[in-house]
């Protein structure tokens, strides 16, 4: 391990010697922003990004919709603060004089600014929370937020407390937003009718102001949950904010009732950072400290660094070397105010630590995994890795992704990160999920799970018991690995919010975004690695991957040899296909599907036009070959040169455009007319896309293939839908194998008559549609074609054909074909939970997708594909 010491007495040797490795997989689910991306400019589809702070609030409002659990104020005062403080605190809350609060008695004519100004000069002169200060940050935005936003006020630990007005959302403790007194500015209700989230426009935009603000906060620290204060005129509420929802209290006036507030206070100042919802696996490195000093220096530039770009190398570079961009990266994310931290990672026997800063990547929205993805400085071996944080899906039989990749590296399947260490943190979760569990008791006896005890609950959030900077994160996580692959979690299939668990994983590859690339030949060498990923993972493990999207295929260079080159060696970019967390073992024949978690998800975007149609649908290879094809079109109408004169808008119809029915998608016209009706990608012009030959040999080709599995697709689920009206359930679908014959054995079409009555007054066939409206039954040529893409064999053989052919001239990246100044033509599409209802359903609407922006960055650059939840099988 990397001494800090030595640093800090200047012995340590030049970054060379120490920074060794050249590796860190960047797993990013947009690879079409810059690295300089930000989470929070607004909502985006992935044609046009340029949206503004408004916009991505009233997404992410929506995205927060319905996911808020009201709790009676000595309840939430009980559970989260009384008993949490400390056995060492000292005394009990002190009584105040029954008009501390006075002078904010009236309220009718009182601004923002002095409810927030006289609170804050009461809290802070009278020492209300000893050891913690308020301070005013309404009008500064912070140096480094491209967004600007200013939260009213925060408490700090005095020792941190700013003074220069800003908000530092690095330091904050807890939040405090304060409205006006007018119910108008209250974000939440107390009716016991409905919903908490109040529904009146203003109180939507109060409501999505403290999301984004829970947000940045979620962003810029690392939190297991958060408090924040609402302040309306003479009222408050308390919230606690996980990434499975939000608790809050019911209104309380503080000025006729101050002994509440101020012991609220007192309670809160005497908790320590982890009962306040830090992560005490994660700490801060300070300014001036050695390991801030030891990530200066990893960041230096050195003579060794290798040029990444294809070319041709004399020599082979030489164990340890560093790529010039991965060097890069890390040292892009060490701004000066951004704050930097230790984190701690489980290992087989024990954990192992790694420095990171401002995340590369930061999926946006408060509700979800909240994955964010660092280069990061490895203390063990002094190299460059890849270390992604996220709160994955904590359900029964879910995987971890790290157990997943494990998996396929023994294997040996090719073209995938390298697993390092991974798992999960401190038996850290959402406890949002079983207070709605609590407050919502089933009326029948067999539930499948009966909600915790409060003190269980409490006792699920101090597992670790460890104070902040402390070191028993080590014996936390040193049982075996094989305690936690496959939990056994039982859920509330009815309960609506996502349970999650604190996860991460460490790898050693670091890949380059696929927007990258820089000739049209490359893309689609990067596409038939990733696809060679896909096959043997699916043949040697039986693993499907089900998330094949733009942001989970990598550029990553490698030397390799070139028998042409003699004794010389080419670095190539090749493809890496990451990101395993959705991945499923293939169904086998006889066997029901189990549900592992209450929802699936996909990146819409690039999902097939039949799991888009279809709630139920297994995901099978062609399908995932389908999705290969989107992000092949997507980023070639892009970055190439086409005859598409409006990519924007090409892109927004296609990719972005659903239709919607009861807050349900389906696949937009553009999409499901090309690859199911047409097998043909025509122009509004009413000409076919064109780019270059081989690209333009290969599209139409697929293209072909695709439209034959659907017209057979078509016809046999009619077939077994009628089958299925009539006698129950058939068997699931199954994969074939790469050596199988084409899946004639995928759907048997003689079941249609099994189920048939016997009883001669009943018409089996009462209920059958018009002969006309029936689809027509495929021919056997449509039968074979359709086949071809029920392996990988034939897609790669395409995709070799065209990468080997002549006609590549001219194909290089001209540069992004949609302008900056391009705007969606359609709303702000709506909550990325949003469900597919069943295919048979109306659909209706046509609107963008734009999800509350960027798995969706930065305002100047390109959003993020995002992904969608559907039923699970």
């Amino acid at each position: 391990m990397v001494s800090p010491q030595a640093l800090h007495l200047g012995h340590l040797p030049p970054p060379l010697h120490f920074v060794r490795g050249s590796h860190c997989l960047l797993c990013l689910r947009d690879p079409y922003r810059s690295l300089h991306a930000r989470a929070e400019q607004g909502p985006k589809s992935i044609a046009g990004e340029h949206q503004r702070l408004s916009q991505y609030r009233a997404a992410a409002a929506e995205d927060m919709a319905h996911k808020a659990i009201r709790l009676e104020v000595d309840e939430f005062i009980d559970h989260f603060f009384k008993s949490r403080v400390p056995p060492q605190a000292f005394g009990t809350p002190p009584t105040q004089d029954s008009d501390v609060f006075d002078c904010l008695a009236e309220m009718k004519d009182m601004k923002e600014e002095d409810v927030s100004r006289l609170f804050v000069d009461v809290v802070n002169r009278l020492q209300l929370a000893p050891g913690l200060r308020m301070s005013q940050s309404e009008h500064k935005p912070d140096v480094c937020d491209a967004t600007q936003e200013r939260v009213d006020s925060a408490f700090f630990r005095s020792e941190f407390c700013p003074s220069d007005g800003r908000p530092h959302w690095a330091d904050q403790i807890v939040a405090v937003e304060f409205k006006r007194h007018d119910t108008r500015n209250d974000p939440y209700t107390d009716s016991e009718a409905g919903t908490v989230d109040a529904d009146a426009e203003t109180r939507r935009k109060v409501r999505s102001q403290l999301i984004s603000y829970a947000e940045k906060l979620f962003e810029y620290q690392h939190r297991t949950a958060l408090y924040m204060f609402i302040v309306i005129g003479r009222t408050f509420r308390i919230t606690r904010w996980d990434r499975s929802g939000t608790l809050v209290t019911r209104r309380m006036d503080y000025v006729c009732n101050p002994q509440v507030l101020c012991d609220v206070l007192w309670y809160m100042s005497q908790m320590t950072n982890e009962a306040l919802g830090f992560d005490p696996s994660a700490k801060r490195v300070l300014r001036g400290s050695a390991y801030y000093t030891m990530m200066n220096k990893a960041s230096f530039n050195d003579i060794s660094d290798i040029d990444h770009t294809e070319c041709v190398l004399e020599k082979l570079p030489e164990d340890g070397c560093v790529y010039k961009y991965v060097r890069e990266m890390f040292r892009e994310s060490l701004q000066r105010n951004w704050p930097r931290y230790l984190l701690e990672v489980p290992t087989k026997d024990g954990t192992r630590s790694f420095l990171v800063a401002k995340p590369v990547f930061q999926a946006p929205g408060m509700a979800g995994r909240g994955t964010r993805g660092y280069v990061a400085l490895d203390l063990k071996t002094g190299r460059f890795v890849w270390l992604k944080d996220a709160w994955r899906a904590h359900y029964e039989l879910v995987d971890q992704e790290g157990s997943v990749l494990e998996t396929l590296n023994r294997a040996g399947v090719a073209n995938l990160p390298t697993l390092i260490c991974h798992g999960d943190i401190l038996g850290q979760v959402t406890e949002t999920p079983k207070w709605w569990e609590l407050k919502n008791p089933r009326s029948d006896s067999s539930s499948p799970s009966q909600p915790l005890p409060l003190n269980a609950t409490q006792s699920i959030a101090n597992s670790s018991g460890a104070a902040p900077g402390s070191s028993k994160i080590g014996s936390s996580m040193k049982a075996k690995r094989s305690a936690s692959d496959m939990e056994r979690v039982d859920y509330r299939e009815d309960c609506p919010l996502r349970r999650h668990k604190h996860y991460r994983l460490v790898v050693e590859e670091v890949g380059m975004e696929l927007k990258k690339f820089k000739r049209g030949r490359q893309l689609m060498k990067v596409i038939y690695d990733c696809v060679v990923a896909h096959r043997d993972a699916v043949n040697k493990t039986d693993i499907m991957h089900r998330d094949v999207s733009g942001g989970n295929i990598l550029i990553f260079p490698r030397p390799v040899n070139d028998p042409s080159l003699g004794s010389m060696h080419m670095m190539r970019w090749g493809g890496l296909l990451v990101d395993w967390e959705l991945s499923k073992p293939i169904t086998q024949q006889g066997v029901s599907p189990q549900a592992r978690q209450p929802e699936r998800t996909g990146t819409l975007q690039f999902m097939s036009v039949a799991m888009l149609t279809e709630n139920s649908k297994v995901v099978e290879i062609a399908d995932e070959l389908e999705s290969f094809f989107h992000v092949i079109l997507y980023n070639a109408v892009r970055y190439l040169a086409s005859n598409c004169t409006n990519a924007g808008a090409f892109i927004e119809d296609f990719f972005d455009t659903y239709k919607e029915e009861d807050g349900q998608l389906f696949c937009g016209d553009r999409k499901e007319t090309a690859i199911k009706e047409k097998g043909r990608i025509i122009l509004p012009s009413n000409i076919p896309l064109r780019f270059n030959p081989p690209i333009d040999g290969f599209m139409d080709t697929v293209l072909k293939w695709f439209k034959a599995r659907y017209t057979v697709y078509t016809y046999r689920t009619h077939q077994l839908e009628g089958h299925a009206e009539r006698s129950g359930p058939s068997n699931p679908v199954v994969v074939p194998s790469e050596e199988s014959e084409p899946a004639t054995q995928l759907w048997d079409t003689s079941l249609c008559d099994a189920g048939a009555s016997s009883d001669p007054d009943i018409d089996p066939f009462l209920d059958m549609e018009p002969e006309e409206l029936q689809p027509a039954k495929p021919t056997d040529q449509e039968e074979k074609i359709a086949a071809l893409v029920d392996t990988h064999a034939a897609f790669l053989k395409r995709l070799s054909m065209a990468i080997t052919a002549a006609g590549w001239k001219n194909d290089g990246v001209k540069g992004d074909n949609v302008p900056p100044s391009y705007k969606p033509r359609r709303r702000v599409g709506p909550l990325r939970h949003a469900g597919i209802a069943t295919v048979k359903r109306r659909r209706t609407g046509l609107h963008t997708w734009s999800p509350p922006s960027d798995d969706w960055e930065d305002g100047l650059a390109t959003p993020t594909p995002s992904r969608i939840h559907t039923a699970v099988i």
